[in-house]
């Protein structure tokens, strides 16, 4: 059983996020997952929560969202404190094949990893520790 409890989706497509819920649960059991569609909202939780909780996250961010893509959520995460930060793990989501967003992913420091969709049960079980 995964040591992490906590997850957050962050993608427009609400049947993805059911989707990967549905993934999530079945891979790992019962663990605290939160979705988002709307990114603001998902940084706007992140940093009201983990003033309350500090404890391992991880995040599964879809690049492409209408609002606020990835790389700008990222910008607005990366202002978080440290504290908040050292405890969330983050990976891009995507259907994406550009090699650019691989790249962009690898080079940011507060990105984990890159996942392409859909999530796996191999992938999360990988993701979780287990």
């Amino acid at each position: 059983m995964s040591t992490i409890r906590k997850y957050i989706i962050v993608d427009d497509d609400y049947f993805n996020n059911i989707l990967s819920t549905m993934l999530i649960e079945n891979a790992l059991g019962k663990v605290d997952i939160r979705t988002f569609q709307v990114p603001e909202k998902a940084l706007e939780f992140i940093q009201d929560e983990f003033i309350k909780y500090l404890g391992p996250t991880i995040v599964f961010l879809d690049i492409n969202m209408p609002t606020l893509n990835a790389w700008e959520f990222m910008e607005e995460y990366e202002k978080f404190s440290e504290a908040v930060k050292k405890q969330i793990s983050i990976y891009i989501v995507s259907s994406s094949v550009d090699r650019h967003d691989k790249d962009k992913a690898e080079a940011n420091k507060y990105i984990t990893g890159f996942i392409s969709k859909p999530l796996e049960h191999e992938t999360i079980l990988s993701v979780a520790g287990v």
